[in-house]
């Protein structure tokens, strides 16, 4: 049976992988499955990337899932069980490194990126442990880079594969940096502790990625999270910086500056992003920006009439060129 179909530097598999054991190295595959019952005993290290549908891992007592805009890193010699039963076909990307590649990236990382790496990573260990758990792409460094490589998967695009797994081990190593760092900010004297409170937090903040434009009350985070209220707050703060509270604000805030350039009235902004009225979305703005929303409006417009200007004479120019 041919486990396999390479097609340029991405193998596609489908139900093969129910016979192949999940340990490759410097491997890119792209599964395509409508049912699959795997349990791995000894993974490779691998960074799986949702495409189209959700997949589910178990982990002991932990059920992991991701699909569209998530990824789950899996270290070397895990176990876990992986069951699918979909009506439609489940895609995703599974992006295996070598053990060699990560160490000779910490390696080269470590004397130009030392304090982010201090605490993460010792030269004399073996290949360091990454934080298991879901992420979004658009949370870290690394995940922003498979959103950026992910088309090219997809299209099979031809790759440097070198270069590309290199760049893939330095994105990974630098973001568990940053999340290690993360980690250590959280006040308690355990190392497994301060992980399971980093994952917990990491639930309460991935609920306010997907709902900062709704009314959220610090009791649904705290529910979400599996802490109280008081814990919530303080740990929250530690690992990111920020309260929950200014991180929805942030983000409401971030997004209305997209908006404005879109053209929508105050009113409707304010409404869609869970501000009480146009005053209080208002007031926010002015206090962060430095001026009225309605301002930053008028100068959007401003740009976008220049753009428009532009774009007709060099369309013109073409055109008397011809």
């Amino acid at each position: 049976m041919t486990v396999a179909t390479a097609n340029r530097h991405v193998l596609h598999m489908s139900e093969q992988l129910n016979q192949v054991e999940l340990n490759f190295n410097n491997t890119i595959i792209h599964s395509r499955l409508q049912q699959f019952d795997k349990k791995v005993k000894d993974s490779g290290l691998s960074i799986k990337l949702g495409y189209k549908g959700e997949e589910d891992y178990y982990f002991e007592d932990r059920k992991l899932s991701i699909g569209p805009g998530r990824y789950l890193i899996v270290n070397r010699h895990t176990k876990f069980e992986c069951y699918l039963n979909a009506q439609k076909p489940v895609e995703a990307f599974c992006l295996y490194l070598s053990k060699s590649i990560i160490l000779e990236t910490a390696h080269t990382l470590q004397s130009s990126h030392r304090d982010l790496l201090e605490n993460f990573w010792d030269p004399t260990n073996q290949e360091p442990r990454f934080l298991e758990k879901v992420y979004r792409t658009d949370e870290n460094e690394l995940g922003r880079y498979l959103e950026q490589i992910r088309p090219a998967l997809e299209r099979n695009q031809l790759l440097d594969l070198n270069a590309f797994f290199h760049t893939l081990a330095e994105k990974l190593i630098l973001s568990q940096g940053v999340i290690n760092q993360q980690i250590e900010n959280i006040s308690s004297s355990r190392r497994s502790t301060r992980e399971e409170l980093y994952r917990r937090l990491c639930i309460a903040r991935q609920y306010i990625l997907d709902n900062y434009y709704k009314d959220i009350q610090l009791e649904e985070l705290a529910k979400e999270a599996m802490l109280s209220k008081f814990h919530l707050l303080r740990s929250y703060r530690e690992a990111f910086g920020v309260t929950p509270y200014r991180q929805v604000l942030n983000l409401r805030l971030k997004r209305s500056l997209q908006l404005l350039q879109e053209g929508h009235t105050l009113e409707d902004i304010a409404l869609s992003l869970g501000f009480s009225d146009r005053r209080s979305f208002t007031k926010a703005f002015k206090k962060v920006f430095g001026c009225a929303p309605s301002v930053k409006r008028a100068a959007f417009v401003k740009q976008n009439n220049v753009r428009v200007i532009q774009n007709q004479e060099a369309h013109l120019h073409q055109r008397v060129c011809w």
